[in-house]
Order: structure tokens, then sequence, then C-alpha cells
């Protein structure tokens, strides 16, 4: 017999905590598990008068010059022993098997830094970096999407290499270090999609780069920082493949987020029915991931519908064949966004009159 009086009191749900980059630095001047560091000192005191230090205090010490509303205040560290070999593309080989081995520990991380800058290892960390994102085929076999982003810096100015996930920054001075520095005054944004040119680092010393050395950097995808007009900043915020940091780092965040709205929405319900009600309930983790991307500046925005400028084609059930049902396989979900972009140049023209008179 039901009672005549029901209270229920629910507390409202803790709001879940700021997405931040999941970064790992990678010291190569001794073996030392990985952790998770949240105070400089700290650092300084656990690999002192280790490059790996000096890269967190460029990382963390971005406050005088980032446009971001907050810092970085966690990363990841690891140190291995330094990679071995007869030459130095076999001990950039052991740097990237020493990775992997990291990897069948502890994947749980998005960008990676390592102190070391040769070319032979640069060269081979873009590679492992591209490598890094499974295809199509492999995902329909089975392997997880751990991709990553791989930061390094250069100090040749001749260095070309080509790999989509990588970004390289070109500087000249031993005892800085571009790359965490980058990092550091532009990483704080995430997830919100900004543009990775125009910014300036703190720390950095402008390179003394003739104009045919700043050419020559740009046509291969190099940054670097630059001055033009007493005006200093990197240029050009793009991966050595061409394509735009931001570009890259906001379809990634897409993958992540509809992979997880997808999980959530298969575990959070009993069942999910072979039907149209059903395919429609899936494709609202799609919708959510395009809305979130939108939000965020990642997917351009319709000025008069103030809605993300995409489309999704949700399946139905009359489209399923019998094999599809049998198998519990709903059919592909696709769908199309526009990128939001940004303004990187632009050429302004007028006239000067002595009247505005016709």
């Amino acid at each position: 017999m039901p009672k005549d009086v029901v209270v229920v009191v629910n507390i409202d749900a803790k709001p879940s905590g700021t997405e931040n980059l999941d970064i790992l630095l990678l010291s190569t001047e001794g073996a030392k598990d990985v952790a998770v560091y949240r105070d400089l000192d700290v650092i300084k005191e656990a690999f002192t008068g280790k490059k790996v230090a000096a890269m967190a205090e460029a990382l963390f010490e971005q406050g005088k010059t980032t446009l971001a509303e907050t810092l970085i205040r966690k990363v990841k560290i690891a140190g291995i022993a330094a990679p071995s070999g007869s030459d130095e593309t076999e001990k950039a080989s052991a740097l990237v098997q020493a990775v992997e081995t990291l990897r069948e520990t502890d994947d749980d991380w998005y960008i990676l830094l390592t102190d070391q800058d040769g070319d032979e290892a640069v060269k081979a960390l873009c590679a492992w970096a591209e490598a890094t994102e499974p295809t199509e085929a492999e995902l329909g076999a089975g392997e997880e999407d751990h991709r990553k982003l791989y930061f390094g810096r250069t100090q040749n100015k001749s260095l070309a290499v080509t790999n989509r996930r990588s970004i390289v920054i070109y500087g000249d001075q031993d005892e800085e270090y571009p790359d965490a520095a980058y990092v550091g005054n532009v990483g704080p944004f995430y997830p919100e999609s900004v543009t990775w040119k125009f910014k300036r680092p703190q720390g950095l010393t402008v390179p003394d780069l003739t104009n045919a050395e700043r050419d020559a950097l740009e046509e291969a995808n190099v940054n670097f920082l630059t001055v033009e007009y007493k005006r200093e900043y990197v240029k050009n915020g793009v991966c050595a493949d061409g394509e735009f940091i931001d570009v890259q780092m906001g379809a990634d965040y897409i993958a992540k987020n509809m992979r997880e709205n997808l999980y959530d929405i298969f575990l959070e319900n009993p069942t999910i029915g072979y039907t149209d009600a059903g395919f429609a309930l899936v494709a609202a983790g799609v919708f959510s991931a395009l809305n979130r991307a939108t939000d965020l500046g990642i997917i351009a925005l319709d000025p008069e519908s103030e809605q993300g400028v995409f489309t999704v084609v949700v399946p139905k059930r009359s489209q399923a064949t019998d094999e599809e049902a049998r198998a519990r396989q709903m059919p592909d979900i696709t769908w199309e966004a526009q990128l939001e972009g940004a303004v990187h140049t632009v050429k302004v023209k007028g006239v000067l009159r002595a009247t505005l008179s016709a």
C-alpha cells in the first residue's frame, strides 16, 4: 500500500572539472617513474639540474604574456635513461621505443614534450606522432584511439619534416625551451579554439634570422618567434604538414568528446531499442559533441540562426540490413561541419582626400 506522503531530496550534481591539456614531459637524463606534478618547486627538487625542470618552468611561467585567463599547473613527468645507439638514428629509434614502452603502462596523456632536440630525434618523434592516430580500418579491428600531439624544438634552420600531428618551433638559444613555453602560453585556452599565431611566449629571445631564413622556415612549416614593426609574436601556428594547430586540436577534441558522449549513452541506458527512436538517442551524442564544438569556436556559428554550421544524417531503422540488425550494429551516422577558422593576415587600402564631398 503506497504511503500518503513521499519526500525525495536530491543534491545537485557537482559541476564537472575544467578540461585541461594532458601533457607529458619526458626526461632522458635518468630513469624516473611517471608522476603528476602541480608544483614547480617540487619539480625543480625532483629533477635538479635536469633540462626537464627548466622546461617545466617555461611551461608554467607564462603569466606575463599569455592572453589566457589561467595557466597550466599540472604536468606528467617521466624519466628514462639516455637513449643508446651507435649513431643518432639508432638513438632516435630507442627514444621512440621508450615512449611506446611508457604507453603500455600510462597512455593517459595527449601532448608530448621531450628534452631531445637533435634532428634525428625530432624527425623520429614527428613520424611517431603521426602514426598514433588509428586508421578507420584499425579502429574497426579493435584498436583504441589514443592519438598524440608532439611539440618539438629545433635549432636547425633547414629542418624539413611534413608529418601530421607534430608542431616544431625554431629557437637558437640552448638555455631556452620554446616548445614548452609555446604550449604554456597558448595551451591554457584548451579546449577553446584559438589561433596559435600572434602569441608571445614568455622568456624567449627572438632568434637571429635573415629574411631568407625566415622564408625558409615558413615554407617548411616550422614556427618561430619573429618581430615585425616592433611587435614580437610566433609565426605561423602550424603543424609540420601545414595544418593550423587549432584545427588539428579541434578535430582531436571532437573525436574525444563524441566518443565519450556515445559511451555515456550506452552505459546510462538499460537498453537502446533497434528503432528510429533508439537511433535518435544514439545520435544525440553526436549532436551534443558538435554543439559543444560550436560553443568552443571550433565549428562555425551561423549568425542568423545562432546554430552551429553542421549537418548530421541519422539513419532510419528501415535502412538497416538484416545482417546489421542481427549483429545489433546500427548503420553509420555521418556528419559534416564548417570550421570557424581565424583571421591571420589583412591588407588595408584607402584613399586620403582633401574633402569627402562628391
